[in-house]
């Protein structure tokens, strides 16, 4: 006999619901987070058990304290479970049953789920992007602040450089502007310095990923796209070709088709939003120096303005990396020859 567990997760419990080989609701509960909860859950059950839970912001404990005590268990996307599963009246439990009943029919959309090596690497840079970002938002509020008391800055390449920093340290604003001033100075040092530390980790552990050389050598990427993108991508031989990354990338434009008609939209609001993100920085700096995509953008951005130029360069870009990872190569620049 098989046993399909259905897992609705949360914050503080989890709902439990199994099934049989039989559909038969052999047991429905509320499970305490815990690890001695989840080793008493399994030692009422006989037979084979298999289990699945929903990702979300916290499905990682759950999902490997299944896989260290022994149980296969799936990651499920919710989006697509919520289509085929989507009732009037939700509750726990009935999304734990559901779950439970779509794992034993073989109806779960599964997510990817890495090793848990790689996932610890690509928790590390995205902390080190979202250090980044809100150092960007802290920059800004320093600006806003000078806009707002009319400074003059002095044409710094960098406001926030050397010379700019020392510009800004010797600054005297009226009133409390002055303390606001020096509190996020001070703010901004400690983002700086911890954002080098989390980098200087986050190189250390994907150093010796060879995926991550490959990555490198293509334009525009460097040491911050290539790893984040190689952890992104995981096993590149779950694509079957070069159009189902770029799909899982959201780089293809969305298509309605019926009745013989055919409408073109702009790109999935679906998709890898990391790879997504990484594919269009690098592009930016890849069509300086790639003369195919430099052309294939000014002509795009002469008809179809600027945004949707870069997207489609974007996914000329995810095709040549989906290539450079199935045959484990780099990159080689080659001239471009006219006709």
């Amino acid at each position: 006999m098989t046993n399909y567990i259905g897992l609705d997760h949360h914050r503080k419990f989890t709902q439990v619901a199994v099934v049989d080989d039989q559909d038969v609701v052999i047991l429905e509960m509320r499970m305490a987070n815990t690890e001695q909860s989840v080793d008493e859950l399994l030692k009422r059950l006989n037979g084979r058990t298999e289990a699945v839970v929903e990702a979300g912001p916290s499905w990682g404990w759950i999902y490997d304290t299944f896989q260290r005590l022994g149980v296969a268990i799936v990651l499920a996307n919710p989006l697509q479970v919520r289509v085929i599963a989507e009732t009037r009246c939700k509750t726990d439990r009935r999304d734990a049953l559901a779950l439970a009943r779509l794992l034993r029919a073989g109806w779960i959309p599964k997510v990817y789920v890495g090793d848990p090596e790689s996932r610890a690497q690509k928790q590390l840079w995205r902390e080190r992007v979202w250090m980044v970002r809100m150092q960007t938002r802290l920059k800004n509020r320093l600006r806003r602040l000078l806009d707002h008391h009319h400074v003059s800055v002095p044409d710094y390449s960098d406001l926030f450089g050397v010379s700019g920093r020392k510009f800004l340290e010797t600054l005297q604003l009226p009133g409390q502007a002055q303390k606001i001033l020096q509190t996020e100075l001070a703010l901004l040092g400690v983002y700086q310095k911890q954002i080098h530390q989390v980098q200087s980790w986050a190189q250390t552990s994907t150093a010796d990923k060879p995926e991550v050389q490959f990555l490198k050598s293509l334009p525009g990427f460097g040491e911050v796209l290539a790893p984040i993108a190689s952890l992104e991508i995981g096993e590149v031989s779950r694509f079957p070709d070069a159009a189902s990354l770029c799909a899982y990338c959201g780089l293809v434009p969305s298509v309605s088709s019926s009745g013989g008609m055919t409408y073109r939209g702009g790109i999935r609001g679906s998709g890898n939003h990391w790879l997504k993100w990484v594919f269009i920085e690098a592009t930016w700096s890849a069509i300086r120096v790639m003369p195919e995509l430099r052309m294939r953008f000014d002509r795009l951005k002469d008809r179809r303005g600027s945004k949707i130029a870069i997207v489609a360069c974007a996914r000329r870009l995810c095709e040549i990396a989906f290539v450079l990872l199935k045959q484990k190569r780099v990159f080689e620049v080659r001239p471009l020859v006219y006709a």
